[in-house]
Formats: structure tokens, C-alpha cells, sequence
């Protein structure tokens, strides 16, 4: 056997052949669409792809890491955001980890979401224990969310039966994994609701917005303000509106979901008095909680 053959641990994807295939009952079913064969083919590449990139990242940022002297790493880190296109620890570290795959090795499309999910720390715990991840946000408020934004130009973490609300012009699955997209234009999010996802979802809304790839987003989060994804999120939005009374979220199947806490819509861009309008009716809505706060004018201060 070849030495470039024994490194291919899995077969390269390529289309496969279209052939009329025998139902239970005997009968031929028709071929699959060979344009949804060849559309199928590039999108399984294109993620395949994604991850061999991630993977060379990796190891050219951990190799920079090595020869840097102590001290010199996060300083580096944040010299070279513009450029590198983020400048924290923590998506650093996520590329480290994928320093330690092949970036020579050719996978198939079930290795490499298996190697996704070592990457960004995906696991499958819901919120308040539930098990469930996934909470379609009720029509009345996607109508809120479309009255300030205009239009919806990005969904970044959804499924297929929000989608029928929500119409997004793009939009992410679980299955094609937002977190290793590119986020752009206006832009809503409902992140997953596990513990380890909302963070890194919120983490990534608030690189795009900070790379300028982002000019106007709503989020929707738990009012959990003791985490550190809400405080990032806080320093970065120009409003949050905090809602009287909890959500009725559905569950994809249309059970509705029974959160155990509050929520808040965060807002970032330019139409903040629009926003408040809007979102009056949902509850209290904030200026960016982390400017000073400035208590009013006492006009009996210093009086007798």
C-alpha cells in the first residue's frame, strides 16, 4: 500500500451514483435530483474543508505560541486581533486544540463533526436540566424582532420548523453548525440553551459585531446576569430590554417549553430609540449596562 494511502483514515467524500433503487414493495423509486446530488456533494466538501483549515490554523498559531517568551502570549494575541480576526484566550485555545488532528488527513463528513465538537466544547445538556437545546422563539416576538431590524438577514442558530416563522435570508442548523460560519448583516440570534453553547454563541456575536461584520443584532438570552457570557455580551449592546414574566418558547415539536427563569433581548447598532418603542410593550429596556451609572439630579439635594 502507498504511504498517501495509508494516510487517508476515511474515503474522500464524492457525489455517488445515481441509481433507481427497489421500494419494500418491489416497485423502482425514482433517482434522487442530480443537481440536490451534486448540491449535497460540494456542501459535505465545503464543511470537510472548513474543518482541514481549522485544523492548519491551529497548528501554525500553536507553533507562533511556542516561540513566543513568557509573557508574550496574550499580549501577541491582542496586537494581532485586526488581523487574526479575534484576539481573546478562549477562541485561541479552541484553535490549539485543533492542532492536534491532521491537517493531511482526509475526512469524512462524520469525522469531521466529531472533530467540531472537540473543538468548540459542544455538549448536549439543556437548560435547567431539561435535556432540551433547541427553543423556537414564539411568532409575536420574531415580529417584534423584525419591526426594529427591518429585515432578518442571519439566523446563526436555529432549525428548519423556526425557520418557517422567522424566514431568515441565511440561516444555521445544528446540523450545519454555526459556530463555524461566517456571521454577517443584521442578524438575530436564539442560541442553544446549553450551558457550554450560549456561551460560545454569544461569545462569537460579540467578535463579529466587534470585527464590524455585524451593524445591527437582537439576541435573546436567559437574564442569567451572574454568567460571564451575559456581562460580555452587556459591555457590548446598546440596549437590554429585560422582559415582565418569562417566554413561552416551543420546542421544535410545538410543545411549549416552561423556562424556570426570566429572559432579555439584547440590542446592538444604531436604532436605539426604535428599539425601545418597540420592545416597551415586552418589558424594561436599559442603556448599555456597562457605562457608569449616574443616579438623577436630587433638586432637593443639599438642602436643610
Amino acid at each position: 500500500m502507498a504511504a498517501d494511502e495509508r494516510r487517508k483514515s476515511k474515503l474522500p467524500v464524492d457525489s455517488p451514483r445515481i441509481k433507481p433503487t427497489l421500494a419494500p414493495t418491489g416497485t423502482l423509486t425514482p433517482p434522487p435530483d442530480p443537481d440536490a446530488v451534486e448540491i449535497g456533494a460540494l456542501y459535505r466538501r465545503a464543511m470537510i474543508e472548513s474543518i482541514r483549515r481549522l485544523i492548519e490554523a491551529g497548528q501554525r498559531l500553536k507553533k507562533k505560541k511556542d516561540s513566543l517568551g513568557h509573557g508574550n502570549w496574550l499580549p501577541w494575541l491582542k496586537a494581532n486581533a485586526a488581523v487574526l480576526g479575534f484576539g481573546d484566550s478562549r477562541t485561541a485555545e479552541r484553535l490549539l486544540k485543533a492542532a492536534k488532528f491532521d491537517a493531511g488527513v482526509e475526512y469524512d463528513e462524520t469525522e469531521a463533526r466529531r472533530i467540531s465538537r472537540v473543538i468548540w466544547g459542544h455538549n448536549t445538556r439543556g437548560a435547567g436540566g431539561t435535556g432540551n437545546n433547541e427553543w423556537n422563539t414564539p411568532p409575536e416576538y420574531i415580529e417584534l424582532v423584525r419591526e426594529v431590524l427591518g429585515t432578518i438577514d442571519l439566523d446563526p442558530a436555529t432549525n428548519d420548523d423556526a425557520q418557517q416563522i422567522i424566514q431568515a435570508k441565511i440561516y444555521y442548523t445544528k446540523e450545519t453548525d454555526g459556530l463555524l460560519r461566517d456571521w454577517f448583516d443584521k442578524t438575530f440570534l436564539n442560541s442553544p440553551y446549553s450551558r457550554e453553547l450560549i456561551g460560545k454563541f454569544i461569545h462569537k456575536l460579540c467578535e463579529e459585531i466587534q470585527a464590524g461584520r455585524i451593524p445591527e443584532a437582537i439576541a435573546l438570552t436567559h437574564n442569567y446576569t451572574d454568567t460571564e457570557w451575559f456581562n460580555e455580551i452587556a459591555k457590548v449592546a446598546d440596549r437590554v430590554c429585560f422582559t415582565q414574566g418569562r417566554i413561552r418558547f416551543q420546542e421544535p415539536s410545538g410543545k411549549p417549553a416552561k423556562p424556570t427563569q426570566g429572559q432579555a433581548f439584547f440590542y446592538i447598532g444604531p436604532n436605539v430609540q426604535r428599539f425601545d418603542d418597540v420592545f416597551e410593550s415586552v418589558g424594561n429596556c436599559y442603556p448599555r449596562l456597562s457605562r457608569a451609572y449616574r443616579p438623577p439630579e436630587d433638586e432637593d439635594r443639599g438642602r436643610a
